[in-house]
């Protein structure tokens, strides 16, 4: 591929289209209105779309495949997981519980407490910790855990045509 302006060009697009989604996903938490807040996410978002498209346009179709290669590959299994330990298996399920616990608190919250509008940031940083927790919490049981996870999802039958040889 030629490092030309537009493999640059396209590069600076490229990675100025995630941009807008980080900061929607912090407009909650800025102290606008509902109005501001919604015209200035969709403004926002659809520049980072038209950027995303425009980058595609200019680094072309090699980029393009590279890409999907490279993300692709992120998901293909290399190896076999590794047992973890004991200790951090419980911690791990402590901050997957952890995780859901935030929900419940919220939802008791608001049908029981007398709540402010003001209360509305606490709330929401409550859940993004509890999504924190229950993210860090899958990633800290490793893939032995993913594996046992993804057949939780399968069907019975489908489990036992793989097993039987």
């Amino acid at each position: 591929m030629k490092k030309d302006w537009k493999y640059y060009l396209g590069i600076s697009l490229f990675s100025y289209s995630f941009l807008p989604m980080s900061i929607v996903a912090i407009l909650p938490f800025m102290g606008m209105t509902l109005a501001q807040a919604g015209a200035f996410a969709v403004v926002f978002l659809a520049s980072g779309e038209m950027a995303f498209w425009c980058a595609a346009a200019l680094l072309g179709k090699e980029f393009v495949t590279a890409l999907k290669k490279r993300i692709k590959s992120w998901f293909k299994r290399t190896h076999v997981p590794k047992p973890i330990s004991r200790g951090r298996h419980r911690f791990g399920i402590t901050l997957l519980i952890a995780g859901a616990l935030p929900y419940y608190a919220m939802l008791i919250y608001l049908l029981f407490f007398s709540h402010h509008e003001s209360d509305i940031n606490f709330l929401a940083w409550t859940l993004v910790g509890g999504e924190a927790a229950f993210m860090a919490g899958l990633f800290m049981l490793g893939g032995e855990f993913w594996e046992r996870l993804k057949y939780l999802f399968q069907w019975p039958g489908e489990a036992m045509a793989n097993a039987t040889p």
